[in-house]
């Protein structure tokens, strides 16, 4: 088992940056989502332990999420993939949490845990990492060049 992680702090209060990343805050995202994939299908609007959601990405096959484990006090969740679709890994478990770092900044930490199949651990690293990545940068577009009131009406 293999172990990928990033983090990057964000001029932005915690609660604005988990409103993108929390259970159902990626599909807020619209140029990260345009880039990735088609769709997302959520089974239930409530975010609870053993929600699932289907993500579609274009030209690939569906890769299903459960919930695992949820705090949102505490701004952090874990997740595994049910379905891969098409990506080379197996036993893939996520982990997302977002840390106050005062009351106008924060820390974001996504992790993976993962055993790749027919690549190199550090393939799919790579490649995991220029995903998460390009994530990070679009919830830097937006939740950092906010004006501060905007910000917190957006969370």
């Amino acid at each position: 088992m293999a172990r990928a992680t990033v983090a990057r702090k964000f001029a932005a209060s915690a609660d604005a940056v988990w409103q993108y990343v929390r259970w159902h805050g990626v599909a807020k995202l619209d140029q990260y989502s345009g880039d990735f994939f088609e769709k997302i299908e959520f089974d239930g609007d409530i975010e609870q332990v053993g929600i699932t959601k289907t993500i579609y990405p274009y030209g690939g096959h569906p890769i299903l999420e459960r919930l695992e484990e949820l705090n949102v006090a505490e701004r952090r969740y874990r997740y595994r993939l049910l379905d891969v679709g098409d990506l080379p890994v197996t036993d893939y478990c996520g982990y997302v949490r977002v840390t106050p770092a005062g009351p106008d900044a924060c820390h974001l930490k996504i992790e993976c845990e993962f055993t790749p199949v027919g690549v190199t651990a550090a393939t799919w690293e790579q490649t995991w990492t220029e995903m998460e990545t390009r994530l990070m940068d679009e919830i830097s577009r937006l939740v950092e060049n906010m004006a501060p009131d905007a910000r917190t009406a957006a969370a």
